[in-house]
C-alpha cells in the first residue's frame, strides 16, 4: 500500500513538472549554400595521379560554350577554381604528353561520366571470363568424351 502511496505521489509530481514547464525559447536558424571552389582531379589508368597536366574549363551557358579557365593541375593531379556566377555546366579538358582527357559537368545535376572500376577489380574481371571461357572449353570437351566412349 505504502509503495503505490509512493508511486502515485512521484506520477503527480512528475505531471505537474511537466504542466508546468514553460515553453523552451530558441534562435532562429539560417542555412544557405554557397560553392566557392571545384575541384578536378586527373589520373591515369593505373591510378598514378597527371601531374602539372595542362586543364581548360570551358563554361556552358545560355550563350553556349566559352573558354573559362587555363591552369595546371598539382603535383596530386588536382585542380582547383571557383565557379562563374550564374553558370552550373562545364566541360573540362585535361592534356599531358599525349594525353587527353574530357569530361562534362553540371552543378545541379552532378557529372555525367560514370565512374572507372579500379585496376584490381578489372583484372578480377578479366580473370573470370578467361575462367569461363576455360568452362566452356571444359564442358566441350567432356562431351567430346562422352560421345567417344558411348561409341565403342
Amino acid at each position: 500500500m505504502k509503495t503505490i502511496r509512493i508511486i502515485g505521489l512521484l506520477t503527480l509530481v512528475l505531471i505537474l513538472c511537466t504542466a508546468l514547464c514553460l515553453p523552451a525559447s530558441a534562435h532562429r536558424v539560417y542555412v544557405r549554400e554557397q560553392v566557392k571552389e571545384m575541384q578536378i582531379k586527373a589520373w591515369y589508368g593505373g591510378g598514378a595521379p597527371m601531374a602539372y597536366a595542362d586543364v581548360t574549363i570551358y563554361a556552358n551557358s545560355t550563350n553556349g560554350e566559352e573558354p573559362y579557365l587555363e591552369g595546371k593541375t598539382d603535383e596530386t593531379g588536382m585542380y582547383y577554381f571557383p565557379p562563374k556566377l550564374g553558370v552550373s555546366q562545364y566541360r573540362v579538358v585535361v592534356e599531358a604528353t599525349g594525353h587527353r582527357a574530357e569530361g562534362e559537368f553540371d552543378l545541379m545535376g552532378g557529372s555525367q561520366e560514370a565512374a572507372e572500376l579500379p585496376l584490381f577489380a578489372r583484372m578480377l574481371a578479366g580473370f573470370g571470363y578467361l575462367i569461363g571461357l576455360a568452362g566452356i572449353g571444359m564442358l566441350f570437351a567432356a562431351r567430346k568424351l562422352k560421345k567417344e566412349y558411348e561409341s565403342r
